[in-house]
C-alpha cells in the first residue's frame, strides 16, 4: 500500500486516541441525562429543558419562516436541520424542548466531532507524520470546547467539519501532486466546491471562507492552465465547476447581507468591559475629531492597539466577555477564562509561531489558501466582538501548525 492509499481517510483504522475520545464523549452524553451542565444562558446535554444551541431564538422560532428576526434572517441550512429534527419529534409526540429533540441534535454534533477528529488526523499525517498527527488529535481532544459544542447541538461543529474536510482535501491533493488536471483532481474539486457551498449555507463567516477560498482556487487553476498553454476536458471542467461554486457561495452570502450588516453594527458598538475598562467610554475617548495630526495619529495607534488586543484576548477567552456582567452562572465564566488562559491562548500562540516558521511548507502544500480563508472568516471580530467560537469554527488548520510547533519544541528540548 503506497502513501496515498495509506492516508486515504477511509483506510484509517480507529486509533487509540479516537477510541479514547469516543469513550469520553459517550460518558459525557450519558451523564448529561442525569446532570444539568450550565452555560451562560440555560443548559446543555440531553436533560436540558431548553438546549443552549447558541442564538436559539434566531434559529428556531414561531415566525413565518421559522427562523430569523423580522428585519432579517440568517442562512437556511442549520434552521432546516432543526425543522427536520422537530418534525421527527412530532411523530413521537415530543417538542423542541424534549429529551428526544436534545438527543437527536447532540447525536449529530457528536458525530460531526468524531468525523472532524478523523479528518484532522488524516490531514496531519499527509502533511507531516504520525507523531504530529497524534499531537493534533490530542489538542482537539483536550480542548473543553470540543465537548461543549458536541453537547450543545449548536452550529459550530457543522462549520468545523466542513473546514476540516476542505483542509483534508487540500492535503490529499498535495500528496497526489497538487492541482493536477485528471479525473482524480476533478472529483476532489467537486467535493471542495460542495463543501464551500455547504459552509456558505450555514453562516455568513462560512460564506466569507468559501468566497475567498474559491476566488484563490480559481486563480490557481487559471494560472496553471495558462502556464501549460493547453486545455482539455478536465481543465475546462475544473474551471467551470469552480466558477459555478463561486456563484452559489456569493449568492448565499448576498442573501444574508442584512444579517451580516446587523452583526457588524453590533460588533462596532459592543458594550461590556475591556479588562475592566468600559468599551463605550474607551470608544468615546478614542474619537478622532478636530485634533492635531500628532494627536490623531496617537488616537489611531491607541485604537489599533485596543482592537488587536481585544481580538487576541477575545478569541482566547482571557478577557471580560462582552456580556459577562449580565451572566448569572459563575461556573461557565470561570471555566471559559480558565480554558482561555491555560489552553486556548498557548495553543493559539504555538499556532501563530508554527505558521510563521513553516511558510515555505504552507505555500508548497497550498494550505495557505485554507489559512487565508480562515483569517478572512474571523476578521470581522477585529471590529469588536471576538469570541472563541468564532475561531474554533475555523480552528483545524491552526491546530495543524500548533501541533507542528509543539513537536519541534519538544524535539529541540530533546523530549521524546
Amino acid at each position: 500500500m503506497n502513501i496515498i492509499e495509506k492516508n486515504n481517510i477511509f483506510n484509517y483504522k480507529a486509533s487509540s486516541l479516537e477510541k479514547f475520545y469516543f469513550s469520553i464523549l459517550i460518558i459525557f452524553i450519558i451523564s448529561s441525562i442525569f446532570i444539568n451542565i450550565p452555560t451562560d444562558t440555560t443548559n446543555i446535554g440531553i436533560s436540558s429543558t431548553n438546549l443552549a444551541i447558541g442564538d436559539r431564538s434566531f434559529y428556531i422560532n414561531n415566525s413565518l419562516k421559522g427562523y430569523g428576526y423580522p428585519n432579517y434572517s440568517g442562512n437556511i441550512l442549520y434552521p432546516t436541520v432543526l425543522k427536520i429534527i422537530t418534525s421527527i419529534c412530532d411523530l413521537f409526540g415530543a417538542d423542541e424542548y424534549s429529551k428526544l429533540w436534545n438527543t437527536l441534535n447532540i447525536f449529530i454534533t457528536s458525530l460531526l466531532s468524531l468525523i472532524t477528529l478523523r479528518l484532522l488526523r488524516a490531514s496531519s499525517s499527509l502533511i507531516f507524520n504520525e507523531r504530529i498527527s497524534k499531537i493534533s488529535c490530542l489538542i482537539y481532544i483536550l480542548n473543553p470546547y470540543t465537548y461543549y459544542y458536541s453537547l450543545s447541538g449548536g452550529l459550530t461543529n457543522y462549520i468545523v467539519v466542513g473546514v476540516s474536510l476542505i483542509m483534508y482535501l487540500i492535503c490529499y491533493l498535495y500528496k497526489k501532486g497538487g492541482l493536477i488536471t485528471n479525473k482524480h483532481s476533478l472529483i476532489t474539486n467537486i467535493v471542495i466546491n460542495i463543501s464551500c457551498i455547504y459552509l456558505s449555507l450555514l453562516r455568513p463567516s462560512g460564506g466569507i471562507f468559501g468566497t475567498v477560498f474559491l476566488i484563490i482556487f480559481l486563480y490557481k487553476y487559471i494560472r496553471i492552465y495558462i502556464q501549460k498553454k493547453s486545455f482539455n476536458k478536465f481543465r475546462f471542467a475544473n474551471i467551470f465547476i469552480t466558477v459555478l461554486g463561486l456563484l452559489f457561495v456569493s449568492h448565499n452570502l448576498k442573501t444574508v447581507f442584512n444579517y451580516s450588516f446587523a452583526n457588524v453594527n453590533i460588533f462596532l458598538n459592543e458594550k461590556g468591559y475591556y479588562f475592566g475598562y468600559s468599551r463605550e467610554l474607551l470608544r468615546s475617548k478614542l474619537k478622532i475629531d478636530n485634533l492635531t495630526i500628532l494627536e490623531n495619529l496617537k488616537m489611531a495607534l491607541y485604537y489599533l492597539s485596543w482592537k488587536i488586543t481585544d481580538f487576541v484576548s477575545g478569541i482566547s477567552d482571557i478577557r471580560d466577555t462582552h456580556k459577562a456582567q449580565i451572566v448569572n452562572n459563575l461556573f461557565p465564566f470561570i471555566l471559559r477564562t480558565t480554558t482561555g488562559i491555560f489552553f486556548l491562548f498557548p495553543i493559539n500562540l504555538f499556532s501563530f509561531l508554527g505558521i510563521l516558521l513553516n511558510i515555505r511548507l504552507i505555500i508548497k502544500t497550498e494550505l495557505w489558501i485554507v489559512l487565508i480563508s480562515s483569517f478572512a472568516a474571523i476578521s470581522p471580530s477585529l471590529l469588536g466582538v471576538a469570541m472563541s467560537r468564532y475561531l474554533i469554527m475555523f480552528f483545524p488548520p491552526f491546530i495543524l501548525f500548533a501541533a507542528k510547533m509543539i513537536n519541534d519544541t519538544l524535539q529541540g528540548a530533546d523530549i521524546t
